[in-house]
C-alpha cells in the first residue's frame, strides 16, 4: 500500500515543482533560453535542443561552470553561486521527459539559423580573398566575426556595406580601423573586456566577449553590470597582423565582389 501511495503521488508532485525546480527554470528564462541559444524551455533554437535527453548531473555541472571551450556555450561558473548551478542542473534534467516540442516553439532539432543567401560563384581572381576570409587554418580568421555570403559567424557587421572603399585603402581600414559597435564592458567585480553588445533587455545584457577567440556569447546580469563604454584600445589591426598587405586586398576585392552580387 505504501508503495502504491507512492507512485500515486509522483504526478502531483511534478505538477507543482519544488522551489529548486521553479528557480532554475527562472534562471534558465533569464539567461539560456534566448532566440540565439537554447529555446523556451530547452527546445531547439541555435544551440541544441534539450528536451526530451537526458544528461548526466556531473556533466551538467562541469558544463554550465566551465563552459565548452571554442563554442558559444560561455562558462557561468564566476557568475552563478553554487546553488544556483544546482538548481539549473535540477530544472534540466526534469526536461528529460518533456514533450519535444513546445507550443509556438520550434518544431524540430534544426538550429534557428538567418535564411542562406543566394549562392555565388566564385571567379578565379577573387578565390584567394575567399580562401583567406574562410581559412581554416588561421585562428583569427575573418569569418569568426563576419558573416559573408552566407556563412561565417555574424559578431561584428556587415562587411559589406564598406564596399564603397577601394582596394587600395581597404587593407588601411582594416589593420588602423577603430570599429564603432566595439564597447568596453566593465563588470562589478571588476572584470572588464572588449565586447560587441547583441542585445539587453530588462534584466540581460547578451554580449559578444572579443577577448576570447573565437568571440564567447555571454549573457550578463544587468545587476552585475558597472558600465558599458565607448572602447578606445580595441583595434581591428591586432586579429589582422597574420595577414599581409596582399592578403588583405586579395581579401577586399573578395568583399567588394560579393557586395556588387547582391
Amino acid at each position: 500500500m505504501r508503495l502504491w501511495l507512492t507512485i500515486a503521488l509522483i504526478p502531483s508532485a511534478w505538477a507543482q515543482p519544488g522551489p529548486a525546480i521553479a528557480r532554475g527554470d527562472k534562471l534558465f528564462a533569464q539567461g539560456c533560453s534566448v532566440g540565439y541559444c537554447h529555446g523556451a524551455g530547452g527546445s531547439a533554437a541555435r544551440s541544441p535542443r534539450l528536451r526530451g535527453r537526458t544528461f548526466d548531473r556531473d556533466y551538467l555541472i562541469k558544463v554550465i561552470r566551465n563552459g565548452i571551450p571554442n563554442t558559444a556555450m560561455p562558462a557561468w561558473g564566476d557568475r552563478l553561486t553554487d546553488a544556483d548551478i544546482n538548481e539549473l542542473t535540477v530544472y534540466i534534467q526534469t526536461l528529460a521527459n518533456a514533450p519535444i516540442n513546445v507550443p509556438g516553439g520550434p518544431s524540430t532539432e534544426t538550429p534557428v539559423t538567418p535564411a542562406p543567401e543566394k549562392a555565388i560563384d566564385i571567379p578565379d581572381e577573387h578565390r584567394q580573398g575567399h580562401d583567406l576570409f574562410f581559412d581554416l587554418t588561421r585562428e583569427t580568421r575573418c569569418s569568426v566575426c563576419h558573416r559573408l555570403n552566407g556563412f561565417g559567424a555574424a559578431v561584428g557587421p556587415d562587411v559589406t556595406k564598406g564596399a564603397s572603399i577601394n582596394v587600395t585603402d581597404g587593407p588601411q581600414v582594416l589593420k588602423y580601423g577603430r570599429p564603432r559597435s566595439v564597447r568596453t564592458v566593465i563588470l562589478k567585480d571588476g572584470e572588464r573586456f572588449a565586447g560587441a553588445v547583441l542585445e539587453r533587455s530588462a534584466a540581460i545584457t547578451h554580449v559578444y566577449d572579443l577577448n576570447s577567440n573565437p568571440p564567447v556569447l555571454r549573457h550578463l546580469l544587468n545587476t552585475d553590470v558597472q558600465s558599458i563604454q565607448r572602447q578606445s584600445n580595441w583595434r581591428h589591426g591586432n586579429v589582422v597582423r597574420g595577414y599581409s598587405v596582399e592578403d588583405l586586398q586579395s581579401i577586399w576585392s573578395y568583399v567588394r565582389f560579393v557586395a556588387a552580387k547582391k
